[in-house]
C-alpha cells in the first residue's frame, strides 16, 4: 500500500431533479504520517523512561565475576614473558647421565617413563627398557634438540663415536602362554617376530609384529589367535589380522559422537594421524576400513548387551540432558 500524504474534501452542490449534481472541490487537508526516525525516537524515549530495579543479589555477583576475569587477564599478561622464556628453556638439551646404568651419557628421553621410571637412557639401555614398552613416546637428544622417534627406531653409536638411528622390530604386547606343547612348561621358549600388522590406538597407528613362540625341542609354534587378541582388547579388522584396532579407539569415537553428533569420522581419523605424526610415527588410516570395522564392533557390542540384558541406548536429544551446541 502506498502512504497517504493528503486527502481532498469534496462538496456536493444541490441541484434540481432534472440536473445531475455538481461536485465542487472545496479545499485540501494534508495528512501527517510520522516517519521512521520519529518512531525510533519515540521508542527510545519510552525505553529511557523505564527503570528496572536491579536485584541486590545479582549486582555484586556480576561485578565480582567481571573483576576476577580482569585480574586473571592482567596476571596472564604479566606472566606471559616469563612463561615464554621458560618454555624455550625447556627445549634446551642438557647433558645427562643414563638413569639405568649410571655410567653412559643419555641420548634418549622417554616422556612416559616418569619416576620411579628411567626417563633418560643411553643407547645400550634404551632397547632393553623399551623393548617391552612399545607405546612409550621417546625423543632423541643427539642433534642438539629433542627429536621424536618412533618405537621402531633406536639410537646407535658408530665407530667414530657419532650417533645415528637404526631400525628395530616391535612386538605386539601380548604375553605368550606358559605352555604351548607337551615338552613341559620349564622349556626356554624363543619369542620371534611373526606376521607384520598395523595397530591403531587412540594415539594413532603403530607398526608392530605379532609375537611367535617356538619350542626348541619339538619346533611347535604359537601365535596369538583372534580369541587371544580379543582377550587383550584388540579388535582385528580382517581375519588375517593385517590391521588391528584397540578397543579404546572405537569407544572414544562412540562417546565423541554422542557428545557432538556433528563430529565427522574423517576429522577423528585426521586427529589420530596427527597424534601419530607428532610423536615421530608415520601411517595412514583408511576411512572405509575404519567405517566398516567400527560398525562391526558396534553391532557386536549391541548383541553382547542384548544377551546380558543391558539397558538399551537412550537418545541424548530425547532426555532432559540433551546436547545443545
Amino acid at each position: 500500500m502506498f502512504p497517504i500524504s493528503s486527502y481532498f474534501v469534496y462538496a456536493v452542490k444541490p441541484s434540481s431533479s432534472q440536473e445531475s449534481p455538481e461536485v465542487e472541490e472545496t479545499h485540501e487537508i494534508p495528512l501527517q504520517v510520522p516517519s521512521l526516525d520519529q518512531y525510533l525516537q519515540t521508542l527510545r524515549n519510552l525505553l529511557g523512561s523505564l527503570t528496572v530495579p536491579a536485584s541486590s543479589e545479582e549486582t555484586p555477583t556480576v561485578s565480582t565475576w567481571t573483576q576476577r576475569q580482569l585480574k586473571r587477564e592482567q596476571k596472564f599478561r604479566a606472566a606471559m614473558p616469563e612463561l615464554l622464556n621458560l618454555k624455550l628453556a625447556a627445549e634446551i638439551v642438557t647433558k645427562r647421565c643414563c638413569l639405568q646404568c649410571k655410567t653412559a651419557d643419555a641420548v634418549v628421553r622417554c616422556l612416559d617413563c616418569v619416576p620411579p621410571g628411567t626417563p633418560f637412557l643411553c643407547p645400550a639401555c634404551d632397547p632393553i627398557i623399551h623393548g617391552k614398552n612399545v607405546f612409550h613416546d621417546r625423543e632423541a637428544m643427539i642433534d642438539g634438540f629433542y627429536r621424536p622417534i618412533p618405537p621402531t627406531s633406536f639410537v646407535v653409536v658408530d665407530e667414530s663415536g657419532q650417533y645415528g638411528l637404526c631400525e628395530q622390530v616391535c612386538l605386539l604386547p601380548i604375553p605368550p602362554p606358559s605352555q604351548i606343547c607337551f615338552c613341559g612348561p620349564s622349556q626356554d621358549f624363543t619369542i620371534i617376530p611373526g606376521k607384520q600388522t598395523v595397530l591403531v590406538t587412540i594415539n594413532g597407528p603403530y607398526n608392530v609384529c605379532l609375537p611367535s613362540v617356538c619350542c626348541p625341542i619339538c619346533s611347535t609354534k604359537w601365535s596369538p589367535s583372534i580369541g587371544d587378541l580379543l582377550g587383550y582388547k584388540y579388535w582385528p579388522a580382517t581375519s588375517s589380522c593385517k590391521i588391528i584396532f584397540k578397543f579404546d579407539v572405537f569407544t572414544s569415537f562412540e562417546q565423541m559422537k554422542l557428545a557432538s553428533p556433528a563430529l565427522s569420522q574423517q576429522v577423528f581419523i585426521k586427529m589420530l594421524e596427527h597424534r601419530s605424526f607428532s610423536t615421530g610415527r608415520t601411517g595412514r588410516i583408511c576411512s572405509d576400513t575404519f567405517h566398516r570395522v567400527f560398525r562391526e564392533f558396534a553391532f557386536s557390542n549391541y548383541r553382547q548387551e542384548d544377551l546380558c540384558l543391558v539397558e538399551p541406548f537412550k537418545c541424548p536429544a530425547c532426555t532432559p540432558d540433551m546436547h545443545i551446541s
